[in-house]
């Protein structure tokens, strides 16, 4: 379960710091303006914010849709130890500074691949209860995630599954199973790939 903190700063570890327009699709601070007959004027860095927002763009609706081939064997998350076995003692995660529900008792379902290096990849948050903005969280958590070949994996096969993310739960067993419940992929992988 993943118990996040209750002040308002962002909570990403060791994050690097850079200077506004140094590879982090900004524009820099410094610009000239390039007359054109007709035209308003341009900075530089305009045509590096556009390619910069296009490949932005393209990567969302990849993440979106990410499709599971079929050759890729779907394993229950009850059975996931048989072909991989997770090696992370702790996750580095993306909490927002604020956002909807961000201490309520929530769970969400993420889909994955686990990829032959052990990697997590096509990541996709199924379902999140009640609906709020801990989905970005449980992908973060998903995309830090690493693993090892489990005992029946000796290949290395790479693997679709999912997980349920539990955030905020309460003491009571009862409460915390029905809200963990809610999240289920009923019929996985069916209608999942």
């Amino acid at each position: 379960m993943i118990r996040l903190p209750r002040h308002g700063k962002n909570h990403r570890a060791q994050s690097p710091i850079r200077r506004r327009g140094e590879d982090d699709c900004t524009p820099p601070q410094r610009f000239a303006a390039v007359a054109t007959k007709g035209a308003a004027p341009r900075r530089r860095g305009d045509a590096r914010l556009r390619t910069c927002l296009a490949l932005m763009a393209m990567a969302l609706a990849g993440t979106a849709t990410a499709a599971v081939p079929p050759n890729i064997q779907a394993v229950q998350p009850s059975q996931l130890d048989h072909y991989w076995v997770m090696t992370n003692t702790a996750l580095e995660v993306d909490v927002p500074n604020m956002g909807t529900n961000l201490d309520k008792p929530t769970c969400s379902a993420v889909t994955y691949v686990i990829g032959s290096d052990g990697v997590t990849r096509d990541i996709v948050v199924r379902k999140t209860i009640p609906a709020g903005d801990l989905a970005s969280v449980a992908a973060s958590a998903v995309k830090d995630m690493h693993y090892a070949p489990g005992a029946d994996n000796a290949v290395r096969a790479p693997v679709f599954t999912y997980l349920i993310v539990p955030f905020n739960l309460p003491a009571d067993k009862a409460a915390r199973k029905r809200i963990t419940d809610a999240c289920s992929l009923k019929g996985f992988p069916d209608g999942y790939r």
